[in-house]
């Protein structure tokens, strides 16, 4: 009988004792076969067992699924830290199920097995499934790449049809024109208003403001440029390049705008004063009282203060970037005015159409009704 390990080992109580087993899989009928690695006087030491056997696997096993993905993970470089973030979040998932299994006998009835089992225990979501198989998928290919396995047995392994977790009910997407208005007057006098105002009046994602930097700022041409982000991780927030070539943009700018703008350099030269020699001179237009860079949870904790305070529907940080395009490409008048939403917002066209196609309804009528006019 051929057999192979799969998943981690589990412990559980037999009368006064406590057995570590380790699922496995019979190759030639496979049958699950799990094979008993001992037998404990207490719980204590048959879980001190069983992370002893799961770092065993992990450390020595060279060539498992485990050694591939955390090599892979490690290994990527062209990845943003939310990515690397992400990748490091699904590897726990892989390892779980395949991260003992040898790549030479990991098979597509294993891959499939596991991608199932993510789906139906109701604790991942859709996205979340997606992720921990991209980045098999990915480590896979490398594989084939360097040699290491004839073809990978991910690769035409689809996600299941339906995941079990509920899909969460989102706030609401975007405000009406009446809420942007009482959010506009509520946010006058905060600190960092322009930055909300950026969000919802010109759609720049979170990340894009708290990284704006005065030098991005040309109040006579009256733009905008966006070439840096500062993303949210679990230890703060990392300032990286901006999200992809689209992303980096020049953002054309009201006079209204640039003049806001132009009062927060004045109050933020006041706050410079203040601080005196705890000033750190990042030259960030969005920033705390002491010119540091502002962490984008306390960003939104104003943001859910101030929407409360105005009364109005939640939203989230996303939510004014939703807005701003929503009513963008609501009051769009042709194609050629959509192509320049897309842009300001740092989308490709084809996305734009497709993610904001709810509010093209009331255009597309516009532009039946005028072609049904009459000539003049």
């Amino acid at each position: 009988m051929s057999w192979k390990s799969v998943g981690q080992p589990t412990c559980r109580q037999q009368r006064d004792k406590w057995v570590v087993r380790i699922d496995g899989i019979d190759t030639t009928s496979g049958k699950r076969r799990p094979r008993q690695i001992g037998t404990y006087a207490s719980q204590r030491s048959a879980l001190a067992a069983a992370r002893e056997f799961r770092a065993s696997e992990r450390s020595t096993e060279r060539g498992t699924v485990s050694w591939l993905v955390r090599r892979y993970v490690e290994g990527k470089s062209d990845i943003t830290p939310k990515a690397r973030e992400q990748y490091r979040w699904a590897i726990p998932h892989i390892e779980n199920e395949l991260g003992a299994i040898p790549l030479s006998r990991l098979d597509r009835d294993d891959v499939a097995r596991w991608i199932n089992m993510l789906a139906d225990g109701g604790k991942l979501s859709r996205r979340s499934v997606q992720i921990c198989r991209g980045v098999l998928r990915a480590a896979l290919a490398d594989a084939v790449e360097e040699g290491l396995i004839p073809r990978s047995p991910a690769a035409r392994v689809p996600l299941p049809r339906t995941v079990a977790k509920p899909v969460k009910v989102k706030d609401i997407q975007a405000w009406e024109a009446t809420d942007v208005q009482r959010f506009l007057e509520t946010i006058a006098e905060h600190r960092w208003a322009t930055g909300f105002q950026l969000g919802v009046l010109y759609g720049l994602r979170r990340s894009e403001v708290l990284a704006l930097r005065w030098d991005d700022l040309d109040s006579r041409g009256r733009t905008l440029r966006i070439d840096e982000s500062l993303v949210a991780v679990n230890r703060g927030a990392v300032l990286g390049d901006a999200k992809n070539v689209r992303s980096r943009r020049l953002v054309p700018l009201s006079t209204e705008t640039v003049r806001a703008l132009n009062r927060r350099r004045v109050e933020q030269a006041e706050e410079r004063l203040l601080a005196g020699a705890e000033w750190e001179d990042n030259d960030l237009i969005i920033s705390t009282r002491h010119g540091r860079h502002v962490l984008p949870r306390a960003y939104d904790r104003s943001l859910a203060l101030l929407v409360k305070k105005a009364e109005i529907p939640r939203l989230t940080s996303h939510g004014l970037r939703h807005t701003a395009a929503t009513h963008m490409v609501n009051n769009a008048k042709d194609i050629g005015e959509l192509r320049a939403i897309a842009d300001i917002l740092g989308h490709s066209p084809e996305m734009l159409m497709t993610v904001y196609a709810h509010a093209l309804p009331q255009s597309r009528q516009a532009i039946v009704d005028r072609l049904t006019q009459a000539p003049s």
